[in-house]
């Protein structure tokens, strides 16, 4: 797990997010640490650290959060976070994504094929036309938390967004 922490445009922190797996850092972000605050202290992200701040700058001149950029980080979080397809806990991590691709693949090419896959309760034995449903099932799966962000990125477009939004509408895992 790698705990992630994110800035606006102004480069105070706004949230921090965790994933499962490391892969590309979501854009202003990053896995240093803010410092521990108090009172009206902020933090702002320098390029190279974080520094405090007595008070954070005057609301009226903070931009609008980076919403695309915490879009994109809060969808991979639910992109990866996990689904139960018929019972099963299923891991919907990237390298998952491609393994079980892979199998379907093989499903297709040899409909007698079966294999052992791992899940997080154990292994269970899955034939041909499994692995394809499983496949099928974790794609809707991926692709639900795609439609969601666009969702979401059309409301920044329509000037709607709000933050709790973002916490909302991901499928359920």
């Amino acid at each position: 797990m790698i705990t992630l922490y994110l800035w606006g445009v102004s480069g105070l922190y706004i949230a921090s997010v965790e994933l499962d797996e490391a892969g590309a850092l979501p854009p202003r972000s990053t896995s240093i640490k803010p410092p521990k605050l108090s009172g009206t202290q902020v933090a702002r992200w320098t390029g190279e650290g974080w520094e405090k701040l007595a008070k954070a700058p005057d609301p009226n001149l903070e931009p609008e959060p980076d919403w695309p950029s915490l879009i994109a980080a809060r969808r991979y979080q639910a992109e990866i976070s996990g689904t139960t397809i018929d019972g099963m806990p299923i891991d919907t991590g990237r390298d998952s994504q491609g393994l079980i691709t892979g199998a379907a693949v093989q499903a297709i090419i040899d409909p007698s094929y079966s294999l052992h896959w791992k899940t997080s309760a154990g292994f269970v034995d899955l034939t041909a036309q499994q692995v394809l449903g499983v496949a099928s099932a974790m794609r809707a799966f991926v692709q639900a938390c795609f439609n969601r962000e666009s969702d979401l990125l059309d409301a920044v477009a329509a000037g709607t967004i709000t933050a709790d939004m973002l916490e909302e509408g991901w499928p359920a895992p």
